[in-house]
């Protein structure tokens, strides 16, 4: 498949990443959220497949796992894999939706060994959740930032310019925003700023772009497709031959 120039619709994205999901064996609610995850990335100007093909080749190769579990001590709540693996953004953005949802912006979250933190910030924004800050040094360390301020704008505050996207294996730190923004991050730390509502209407005008990671997607998503055959064809498969099919 060419992806030289490649644009697709974000109905496409919802359409791929849904089966690309599937494609890894996340049960189909879940692989749902992460298509909405991607939406959203793909509505602020970033590439969907970048940002979610670590995760996916991590689930298929098991070197992480959906497996998740919820402890509450004295320094707050935690979501961690416990069989010692990486935990799958795909299953962990999903459990911190939640458990926002459930205690709003009482305590902090930790969330340990995450494999792509841009999902969980995906997640975060695709179900409007605002007023927090996410937070965690990466294995390059690198630090990062994000700020979901309100229903119009978010930013990024990064310790290099090493894109948030290939951020990969962090402890993440979610808790309330306050008032002054503060950050680890030096002072001379790099400040991105996105307007929700302008970056959206980009992604609608122009469509969405995506690079070379894009063909190992669409190899997910090909899983999902059944084989011609006769016998598929008169079980329902594939398109009608008539418009009225």
């Amino acid at each position: 498949m060419s992806i030289s120039g490649l644009t697709i619709s974000l109905n496409e994205v919802l359409f791929y990443f849904t089966r690309a999901g599937f494609g890894v064996n996340a049960p189909i609610g879940v692989s749902e959220d992460f298509a909405r995850s991607n939406v959203w990335a793909a509505q602020n100007g970033f590439d969907p497949s970048e940002c979610s093909l670590q995760a996916l080749d991590n689930l298929d190769s098991k070197k992480s796992s959906l497996s998740i579990q919820f402890e509450k001590n004295e320094n707050g709540s935690h979501l961690f894999c416990p069989e010692g693996r990486v935990l799958s953004a795909i299953e962990a953005s999903v459990s911190c939706v939640d458990w926002l949802e459930f205690n709003g912006l009482d305590g902090d979250l930790k969330v340990t060994n995450v494999d792509c933190p841009l999902l969980v910030v995906s997640a975060l924004g695709a179900n409007q959740c605002t007023g927090i800050k996410v937070s965690w040094t990466d294995k390059s360390n690198n630090h990062y930032q994000v700020n979901l301020c309100d229903d119009n704008k978010w930013e990024i505050i990064a310790s290099s310019d090493a894109p948030i996207e290939k951020s990969y294996n962090a402890d993440i730190q979610i808790s309330a925003l306050d008032g002054t923004n503060q950050t680890s991050i030096s002072n001379n730390g790099k400040l991105k700023t996105f307007n929700i509502a302008e970056e959206r209407l980009k992604a609608l005008n122009n469509g969405v772009n995506v690079g070379d990671k894009w063909p190992q997607i669409y190899e997910y998503f090909s899983r999902c497709l059944v084989k011609s055959s006769a016998e598929s064809r008169a079980s329902g498969a594939g398109a009608g031959l008539v418009d009225t099919d």
